[in-house]
C-alpha cells in the first residue's frame, strides 16, 4: 500500500513503544503513521481476502478430503517491517468470513473441540465428517510445509472474496494486533 503522505514509500507494519502501527518505510523523510486496524482494513478492502484449499489425509478414516481456510497472515507478508510477524490468522478469527465459508463450504462448520474445550470454525472430513481442526490446517498446515514457510500458496488458491462482501467495519478488526508477534 503507497504512503498516501509522500507517494515514495509504503506503508509497512512496525513494532514501536507503544505497540503494532504502520508507517511509511520512506522514513526519516516522512513520518505518516496510521493505526493498525485502518491499516488492516484497508490493505483488506483493497486486496481481498484469498480462500486456500488442498488436499489433506484424514485422521479418523484415511480418505484424502479438501480443507480451507484464509490465511491472512501469508497475505500481509510483503507489509510486515523486519521486526514483526503474524501469527497464525485463519479459520475461527474473522466471524463473518467464517460464515460464508460454512454456507459456501459443505465441509466447514461449527464444532466442538474437545482440545480447546469450546466450539470453533473448523474443516470436517468430507467421507467420515470427523473434525479436522484448526492446530493442523492453520497452525501446523504439514501437507503444504514446505510452500507455507516459502510464501509460495499461489497454487492452493480457490477463490478471492472482494473484502466489501462480509461487511466488516474498521473497529472489528481492533484486537487482531494479537497475532502478531515481534521476532528479533
Amino acid at each position: 500500500m503507497k504512503c498516501l503522505k509522500c507517494g515514495n514509500g509504503n506503508m509497512i507494519i512496525k513494532l514501536g513503544q507503544y505497540g503494532l502501527f504502520a508507517a511509511c518505510d520512506n522514513f526519516p523523510n516522512c513520518r505518516n503513521t496510521i493505526r493498525l486496524n485502518k491499516f488492516l482494513y484497508e490493505v483488506l478492502k483493497k486486496d481481498g481476502i484469498n480462500i486456500y484449499g488442498w488436499e489433506y489425509k484424514c485422521w479418523k478414516c484415511g480418505k484424502n478430503t479438501k480443507v480451507y481456510t484464509y490465511l491472512i497472515n501469508k497475505q500481509l507478508k510483503s507489509y510486515m517491517g523486519e521486526h514483526t510477524e503474524l501469527g497464525s490468522l485463519g479459520l475461527d478469527t474473522l466471524p463473518p468470513v467464517d460464515q460464508y465459508l460454512k454456507k459456501n463450504y459443505k465441509t466447514i462448520n461449527k464444532n466442538f473441540s474437545k482440545t480447546l474445550n469450546t466450539y470453533c470454525t473448523s474443516n470436517n472430513c468430507a467421507h467420515c465428517n470427523a473434525l479436522i481442526g484448526n492446530h493442523f490446517i492453520v497452525e501446523d498446515p504439514h501437507d503444504i510445509f514446505d510452500d507455507w514457510m516459502e510464501g509460495n500458496l499461489d497454487k492452493y488458491l480457490v477463490e478471492n472474496i472482494p473484502f466489501d462482501k462480509f461487511n466488516i467495519k474498521e473497529e472489528e478488526l481492533v484486537g487482531l494486533e494479537n497475532y502478531f508477534v515481534q521476532i528479533f
